[in-house]
């Protein structure tokens, strides 16, 4: 991309950012490489999507589980307790491609995901660097909307990497990519300790424990959708296009997908919007389950394509809005915690589309699939919409509390300019 938002420029010029912005990136190369990997690897093995959305979805589960508790540890202890967790990332892939390529029983294949998936909050690491090193919630917004983008990037584009090297070089080619990027991404982050954020001791912050919000609960269903949403994504291109014979031009139609994705994040994060918040999740979800209902109408894979590119605009801005709420109705000692309830949501909707549509694929094609993924757009907007009360309630008595006076059409305050504390992003 010739363009970058003059925004963006000065954080990048700032001292260890770029280098940290990069070892984040290879850090959390999982993200989006890992699952749709091992799915892939297991279809090409066993012969079923069935089993490859089952034990996948047996990943994320374990993943959203430990997404809470590993923020926490690494909050309190330091980015370097990042270590133990990448040794048992490495110890799980094994597990998984060595029970995968001898066709080890199912149980096996659990077993290695769910060690693999004891990953950390991968999404968290370089967007707590960048809340240590600046001191302006505008720049933090747009630091924030940077990574959002990135994340975009690997959580969708990933997989076009990967599907290539699975169906050209070998079933677990992907794996072993995920393995390496993180290894050496958070070899390189720990080297970087100038803009290593310090510990927090355990008594720093109150847990959320049962008083969530309900604008955390109503943004955290829509995840759910959300999650369902790509999970069917991903498995019902690969086998879009294997159906047509294709099979390894899927991670490029995906690729696709996120290059819109990727310029609809940035555009969002560069402006500073007059429109409230509540508004724009609303608006957010409405359009992206009006563009993925046409996608999963295509008749062919050009038209698929395409249009994927169009639909995907509008995930990034969606993303970028539920996080908006949580780090505008918690405290910012709590952050860690709200976000990670999205993730959970997030998590859980990838295992139950990754299933459904690998069900309906291995019954009926890889049109069942698509409408696993149509029903779960469908559901963003409705989910969205029925929370909007008490996702404008919560935010607007946040905006009192912080003592803004802010009157409809005025600029967003400091306190939603993603400013307090790194949001955890979906290992997709």
């Amino acid at each position: 991309m010739s363009y970058v938002p003059s925004p963006y420029r000065p954080l990048l010029l700032k001292p260890g950012a770029r280098q940290f912005a990069l070892a984040g990136l290879l850090a959390r190369l999982p993200i989006s490489t890992f699952n749709i990997s091992a799915m892939l690897m297991i279809q090409l093995q066993y012969d079923r999507w069935e089993i490859a959305g089952r034990v996948v979805a047996v990943g994320v589960g374990v993943w959203a589980l430990q997404t809470l508790p590993t923020a926490r540890w690494v909050d309190r202890k330091g980015q370097r307790m990042m270590i133990p967790l990448t040794v048992l990332f490495v110890v799980g892939t094994t597990i998984l491609i060595a029970t995968a390529m001898t066709r080890g029983p199912e149980p096996l294949l659990w077993l290695g995901i769910a060690i693999a998936s004891l990953s950390g909050p991968l999404g968290s690491l370089t967007r707590a660097r960048w809340s240590h090193i600046l001191d302006n919630d505008d720049d933090i917004h747009t630091a924030f909307s940077l990574e959002g983008a990135f994340d975009e990037v690997l959580f969708v584009a990933g997989p076009a990497v990967v599907t290539a090297l699975a169906y050209s070089v070998h079933p677990a080619s992907g794996l072993v990519l995920a393995a390496i990027g993180m290894v050496a991404g958070i070899t390189l982050l720990l080297a970087q300790r100038d803009t290593e954020p310090p510990a927090h001791a355990e008594g720093d912050s109150g847990g959320l424990g049962f008083k969530v919000p309900p604008a955390i609960i109503s943004v955290a269903a829509v995840a759910v959708a959300l999650g369902a949403m790509f999970g069917a994504l991903d498995i019902s291109t690969v086998a879009f296009a294997k159906e047509l014979g294709h099979e390894s031009w899927a991670g490029l139609v995906i690729g696709v997908i996120s290059s819109g994705s990727f310029l609809g994040g940035l555009a969002y994060g560069a402006r500073r919007w007059r429109t409230p918040l509540w508004k724009r999740l609303v608006i957010a979800s409405v359009a992206l389950a009006a563009g993925f209902v046409v996608l999963a109408n295509m008749p062919n894979l050009w038209l698929y394509t395409a249009f994927g590119f169009i639909a995907g605009m509008a995930i990034a801005p969606l993303i970028t809005s539920q996080d908006s709420v949580a780090q505008r109705v918690v405290k910012q000692s709590q952050l860690t915690e709200g976000m990670a309830w999205l993730r959970i949501g997030l998590g859980a909707g990838v295992a139950l589309g990754s299933w459904l549509s690998g069900r309906f694929i291995d019954q009926s094609g890889h049109g069942a699939g698509l409408q696993v993924m149509a029903w779960s757009a469908v559901v963003i907007a409705i989910l969205a919409i029925a929370g909007s009360p008490w996702v404008r309630r919560d935010t607007e008595a946040a905006d009192r509390r912080r003592g803004v006076e802010r009157e409809p059409g005025d600029t967003l305050p400091p306190a939603e300019a993603h400013g307090e504390q790194p949001p955890i992003p979906p290992i997709v």
